[in-house]
């Protein structure tokens, strides 16, 4: 099944999309909240902390193999809104190798590198060896969640968003699983934990891969789609890079501020820990709707559908706004008794410390929807530098942030950081939005069609 983006009415072509593919990132958090609440309510906050301490590592590092398969499949989308079905299968034969060949860079530099960086990261010592004994595991077999992620962000590219759906559910429920056969009767601990996460994330692409095989012929590969010029390669490296640099630069800002978090204690550690899980999954809406966006604006760019563009940048941030206001109504009542639920801790530090990053931060997820929003729009029509220098910006607060404002205020200058730097980050977008010379040219389009 594959939908084109580019004719229809875009409210319901971008439900159509972003609904399966919402409910994909659901499951993909899944896979970390499960281990998250299992590790807290059956092994406790020692390893809980553990695991949070190099949470933001992991995310690190499949941001910048996923960036990359995203990027990537962008020109896909691209190719499949222009029809141009030669170029299309060439994107996909350069994906399988460009993505195979970074992944096996990213496994050797960081598999000898691990436990220096951790110890960059000012880890405490009591619960450095269960972390790497974790993140070892991950990064090591992180070609696992490369193949899924490469043959899925294919599909979306062709506007496929259900069947990839349909395998993470399949696996998240293998995942929890195997959480409580590998930790509770195999007695493995953190390691059993991502044990199963690997187990369950391989067993997601082989599927994807299988389907590809039987139900998409069009898209099989032949050794002349390996055949691509420097210049094909280039623009594929450099969409690739342009995603994966936006989102590791992020990725990277959230390592330096966990890095100030780890020195402030193991209940800090832990309260920040199930709030940023909690987080996550709040966001899953704005990724959604972002990586809606960054295909919907990539197809009809293509195409040369200016105008459907601007909708789908309407539609989205409504959407968005409106997921908002329901969050902030529900943390403000059940903000203490989720943070309860998934670390199964009765201690008030590791409590009130989650809550308040939700209450602070959640009010702010307005301005971050349109910081999302535009930034993956600007990256589908080949803006790729703006949204990548808005990311070095948020690198830039939360560097500032642990090097100043932490060792004075604590875990309030967490708390208010990212707020601040959403704001600053925002407003930066929507300038480039507006007044670069490709907006004003789309604006000037848009306008024309009226």
């Amino acid at each position: 099944m594959k939908t084109d983006m580019t004719k229809g009415n875009p409210l319901k072509l971008i439900l159509l999309f972003a609904v399966p593919l919402f409910f994909s990132n659901l499951f993909q958090q899944i896979y970390n909240l499960s281990d998250t609440a299992i590790v807290g309510h059956v092994l406790g906050d020692q390893s809980l902390s553990a695991v949070g301490s190099v949470s933001s590592v992991y995310g690190l590092i499949m941001s910048l193999c996923f960036g990359m398969t995203g990027g990537f499949s962008l020109l896909t989308a691209r190719y499949f809104g222009a029809g141009d079905e030669i170029n299309m299968k060439r994107s996909i034969a350069a994906t399988v190798v460009l993505s195979g060949g970074f992944t096996l860079i990213m496994t050797l530099f960081c598999t000898v590198f691990m436990k220096s960086f951790m110890r960059m990261l000012h880890i405490p010592d009591e619960t450095f060896d269960e972390a790497y004994s974790y993140i070892i595991i991950i990064v090591s077999l992180c070609i696992v969640s490369v193949l899924y992620n490469m043959l899925s962000s294919i599909l979306r590219a062709l506007g496929n968003s259900v069947v990839p759906l349909i395998f993470l559910i399949v696996s998240s429920a293998i995942n929890i699983g195997l959480d409580f056969l590998l930790m509770v009767y195999f007695r493995m601990g953190v390691r059993g934990a991502a044990l199963a996460t690997v187990i369950a994330q391989l067993i997601s692409g082989v599927l994807c891969l299988v389907y590809i095989g039987t139900c998409f012929p069009q898209i099989h590969l032949k050794r002349k789609d390996f055949r691509f010029s420097w210049i094909f390669i280039k623009e594929m490296l450099i969409s690739g890079l342009a995603m994966s640099m936006m989102m590791a630069v992020v990725n990277t800002g959230t390592v330096i501020l966990q890095s100030g978090i780890n020195q402030l204690g193991g209940e800090i550690i832990a309260g920040h820990t199930a709030a940023r899980k909690i987080s996550e999954i709040y966001m899953m809406v704005g990724s959604t709707l972002s990586a809606t966006m960054s295909t919907f604006s990539s197809q009809n760019y293509g195409a040369k559908e200016i105008k459907r563009i601007w909708e789908g940048v309407k539609i989205t941030h409504i959407l968005g706004w409106i997921w908002s206001t329901l969050l902030i109504i529900f943390t403000f009542i059940f903000a203490d008794k989720i943070i309860y639920l998934l670390t199964g801790s009765s201690n008030p530090d590791v409590l009130d410390t989650g809550a308040s990053y939700l209450k602070i931060n959640v009010p702010f997820y307005y301005v971050l929807f349109i910081l999302c929003i535009l930034r993956n729009t600007l990256q589908g029509i080949g803006c790729k530098v703006w949204p990548v220098a808005g990311s070095v910006l948020e690198l830039l607060g939360k560097f500032i942030t642990v090097l100043i404002f932490i060792p004075h205020m604590g875990y309030t200058a967490v708390c208010f950081s990212e707020p601040v730097i959403w704001i600053i980050c925002a407003a930066m977008v929507t300038v480039v939005f507006l007044t670069h010379p490709e907006m004003r040219w789309l604006t000037a389009t848009s306008h024309s069609d009226r």
